[in-house]
């Protein structure tokens, strides 16, 4: 009898244990791919296990995401550019938060994730702020915070990757 129950008691401690913690908003958010993909873009990311190819396949989806901004902006039609530039926006982040969860022990695979993030940003810089000049003023005001939300994740990137964090002082 006593080894029943310390069984079940055992049993229940070990799955309680494995179940799911609950996450806040903010780490759901982080963690999940952007609502406003299509199919075959989420299917593109989604079917990559590993991080680099990961990472990649969102960076790859969230430059043809900016390139289309470009192109709504140049034809005047500034909702669907402010809407690919929120889509670009959360691809940035998801692919930060993704490499930032990746554990220690794959620390080679955060780096090369992190510099690729850095490079990715880097390159599209002049036309983040192409876009962002394009924009009317009444535009600005939404999609100015996104770039620079952008911004600070590639400083942050570069400083992970060459000071551990202490290189670049920035106010977070």
């Amino acid at each position: 009898m006593w080894k029943t129950i310390l069984i079940l008691s055992l049993s229940f401690i070990a799955s309680n244990s494995q179940a799911p913690q609950l996450k806040t908003s903010g780490e759901r958010q982080a963690d999940a791919l952007p609502r406003d993909l299509t199919e075959t873009e989420t299917q593109k990311i989604i079917k990559e296990y590993s991080p680099r190819p990961r990472v990649d396949a969102t960076l790859k989806i969230s430059d043809l995401r900016l390139a289309s901004a470009v192109k709504f902006v140049e034809e005047s039609q500034y909702k669907f550019a402010e809407q690919d530039v929120d889509v670009y926006t959360a691809l940035i982040v998801y692919a930060d938060a993704y490499t930032r969860k990746l554990p220690a022990s794959q620390i080679k695979d955060r780096n090369n994730c992190l510099k690729k993030i850095e490079q990715a940003i880097r390159n599209q810089t002049r036309t983040i702020d192409a876009v962002l000049r394009q924009f009317p003023v009444d535009y600005r005001d939404g999609v100015g915070p996104k770039f620079a939300q952008v911004k600070k994740i590639r400083l942050r990137a570069l400083n992970d990757l060459l000071g551990g964090g202490n290189m670049i002082k920035t106010s977070e």
